[in-house]
């Protein structure tokens, strides 16, 4: 059985000239690791890991500039 954890990736830019940031892309991972597996979370298809916070569903930020 697979891991059921999933992660919202959600990347931003900044609005010139303000403390302003805007969702840019809106990216959904799956773990492709086994269930019941230790250490963070995998999706081979976009080569992203996290970590969870007990939850099935992660919400993760990252700035455009930090990709």
């Amino acid at each position: 059985m697979s891991c059921p954890h999933r992660a919202v990736l959600i990347i931003t830019r900044e609005v010139q000239h303000t403390a302003t940031s805007l969702a840019r892309k809106r990216i959904e991972l799956q773990c492709h690791m086994p269930g019941g597996h230790t250490g963070p979370h995998r999706d081979e298809t976009l080569g992203e890991t996290w970590q969870d916070r007990g939850e099935e569903l992660t919400h993760l930020l990252r700035s455009e500039k930090d990709t």
